[in-house]
């Protein structure tokens, strides 16, 4: 078998130290975020409190088991790779990184449902079967990936199967714990991802399209006064945010994965990034989607500005 084409993007060495970088970044910006969350969020956000505190540790487990025990370098369309993080349990790794995955995608799920409930579904029936339908959804989060986890091949016979597959041989890391297989059951694997995508996915639209619908569309009590309706607005606003963010940092590198699969394409770079992408979400979920949190950032950063104005006009003066 022929070298791949070897490029610093595509190396073990590029994706570790990355990771490390990301991992150093992520520990400040993951305290803002929870410090945003106790002591930041506004009243008229309390009902949410609490939900966005469990979507941010659902974020924080994923990055830790991301970019500290993992470190994935994945040969990707073959499920296999080695593992560059501290922890040598690579099948125990993969089911922490998608459960955690999968309880992020609930989470936001919650924050939609909530809203929707505090704003429209009181007086409903959906309010005798919502605290059943959050249970089941959680009961189901560490339950998706079970089948794979007990189907992992036996590891000498498949990663003979995997190098053979491959069109090259990518750069193996020095000092690496062993080559490991994921799966050699690509359907199994397809179907298990499509279910744990696909459940929150569309728990997410359906709540986002009743909100949506009662908020916009549906014919307003004529005594609503403007202000209402401009913060009903910005509300439908700061979910479509929430949405489309949710959507670039997710699903696009979980479609990367199955479109890599589907069609046998291999490329180290696109693999590496897919995998960093993952990494490096952080808190931008919450900071990007909800307008406290960004009018907090913008402070401290006018605040460090002004210090600093300050700061060169009082050296000029004693120049």
């Amino acid at each position: 078998m022929i070298d791949c084409p070897r490029h610093v993007l595509s190396s073990p060495e590029f994706l570790k130290i990355t990771f490390h970088v990301i991992t150093i970044i992520a520990i400040p910006i993951h305290t803002f975020g929870f410090y945003c969350i106790i002591r930041k969020t506004p009243k008229h956000m309390d009902s949410v409190k609490m939900l966005l505190f469990n979507l941010h540790c659902w974020c924080v487990l994923l990055d830790i088991a991301i970019t500290v025990f993992g470190i994935p370098y994945i040969f990707l369309p073959a499920l296999a790779g080695y593992q560059l993080g501290f922890v040598d349990a690579p099948a125990l790794v993969f089911y922490l990184v998608v459960t955690f995955l999968t309880g992020v995608s609930t989470s936001i799920f919650v924050i939609y449902e909530n809203r929707y409930h505090i704003l429209f579904g009181r007086n409903c029936s959906w309010r005798f079967f919502r605290k059943y339908c959050i249970v089941l959804s959680y009961c189901l989060v560490p339950l998706y990936f079970v089948a794979p986890i007990f189907s992992v091949p036996e590891q000498e016979t498949a990663r003979k199967i995997v190098w053979e597959s491959l069109s090259c041989a990518p750069e193996i890391p020095e000092g690496h714990f062993d080559f490991f297989v994921i799966s050699l059951n690509i359907r199994l694997m397809a179907i298990t991802i499509a279910i744990a995508e696909g459940v929150p996915f569309f728990q997410i639209l359906i709540f986002f399209s009743l909100n949506f619908y009662n908020l916009i569309l549906a014919r307003q009590p004529s005594g609503l006064s403007r202000k209402t309706t401009q913060m009903q607005n910005r509300l439908v606003l700061a979910l479509f945010v929430q949405s489309s963010v949710t959507f670039v940092i997710f699903l696009v590198p979980v479609n990367g994965i199955i479109l890599f699969v589907y069609t046998g394409y291999h490329n180290q770079i696109l693999n590496n990034f897919v995998f960093l992408a993952f990494a490096s979400h952080g808190t931008v979920i919450m900071v990007v989607a909800h307008k406290p949190y960004r009018q907090f950032f913008s402070l401290l950063s006018i605040r460090s500005s002004r210090k600093a104005t300050i700061m060169v006009v009082n050296s000029d003066v004693r120049l």
